[in-house]
């Protein structure tokens, strides 16, 4: 398998196993630990890259190792095996991994393998935060809780916008770029991934989850009626059915409940207006608007779907 990683901000060649590690903790790939079954030998060999929020590498150690990597808390890894063989132990699992072969880790994930002497691996750091903000502007429904993908391996295709994209930020020349078309190129990266690996992400924002009557009934009522405060009972009256039929039909629809579906609406329409309107001057008046009267716990629910504080999004786009 071949990219043409033909741009990077380092190098190393001949390099030992302990700068190695140096460099992947450096710049966030966490505290990696190299035991090798031969004598120490300065083999080793890296080219990292940043791209934007996303940063790149690719390694080999020129040995037969065992890798141990601690959890890393506030990213995930796309791992592509570039050449070799590596056997992955984790979850309860072995896993034999070998060129062709990629695999998506998760944060505050334990990871062990062991790699043949050949083994050479791109990875790429993706921050959480900012996998989040690609769901909202592509359109994804954000889960419930914390992004999770499914722990099997994947042949990564050698053809279409997930190798296109990943090979062509690995010749691009990064300063020909402003910093807005960097984190556009790395958000179609993200949502790359996430339709090539099996997650907890759905393809479509809350808006639009389910084409049930229902479903559909409830978002025009709540959408006409965004600013006020909107009660269970008066959704189940808005539809002639009960509380219980209500939450089955939510649950099977969309895997919410009625009053998350509707805060969910709510904060996806303050996102919009911290971006569109140019008059707003604080994040308060907007929350206080949408019957958002907690602002700590209206805080910390809007990063958790948006991806980012609100008052980070009306000062990204305050002109």
């Amino acid at each position: 398998m071949r990219f043409d990683f033909s741009t990077y901000d380092l190098q190393l060649v001949d390099a030992s196993t302990q700068a190695l590690a140096g460099i992947l903790l450096d710049k966030g790939f966490g505290e990696h630990h190299f035991i090798e079954s031969t004598a120490q030998q300065k083999l080793a060999t890296l080219k990292f890259k940043a791209f934007g929020p996303l940063t790149i590498l690719e390694y080999g150690v020129g040995a037969s190792v065992q890798v141990h990597a601690p959890k890393v808390s506030n990213a995930y890894f796309l791992q592509v095996i570039l050449t070799g063989r590596s056997v992955v132990q984790g979850q309860g699992t072995e896993r034999l991994l070998t060129a062709g072969d990629s695999l998506m880790i998760m944060p505050n994930t334990h990871f062990e393998s062991d790699d043949s002497a050949d083994c050479k691996k791109l990875m790429v750091k993706i921050p959480t935060d900012f996998l989040h903000q690609t769901l909202l502007e592509f359109g994804y429904l954000s889960p419930a809780g914390a992004i999770q993908f499914d722990s099997a391996a994947h042949r990564f295709p050698m053809a279409g916008p997930l190798f296109n994209l990943l090979n062509d930020m690995l010749q691009q020349d990064k300063s020909t770029l402003n910093e807005r078309a960097l984190v556009y190129y790395c958000k179609l990266l993200n949502s790359a991934i996430l339709n090539i690996f099996n997650s907890n992400v759905r393809s479509d924002s809350v808006s639009n989850a389910s084409l049930h009557r229902y479903i559909a009934r409830i978002r025009h009522y709540v959408l006409d009626n965004i600013t006020t405060d909107i009660t269970i009972d008066e959704l189940a009256s808005l539809c002639q059915i009960s509380r219980k039929s209500l939450y089955n039909l939510f649950e099977r629809e969309t895997g919410l409940t009625p009053s998350t579906y509707v805060r969910r609406l709510k904060l996806e329409s303050v996102h919009a207006e911290l971006k569109n309107n140019e008059r707003i001057k604080n994040v308060t008046q907007v929350a206080l608007k949408y019957g958002f009267t907690n602002l700590g716990r209206f805080s910390a629910q809007y990063r958790e779907q948006i991806g980012e504080l609100p008052s980070k999004t009306l000062r990204d786009f305050s002109y």
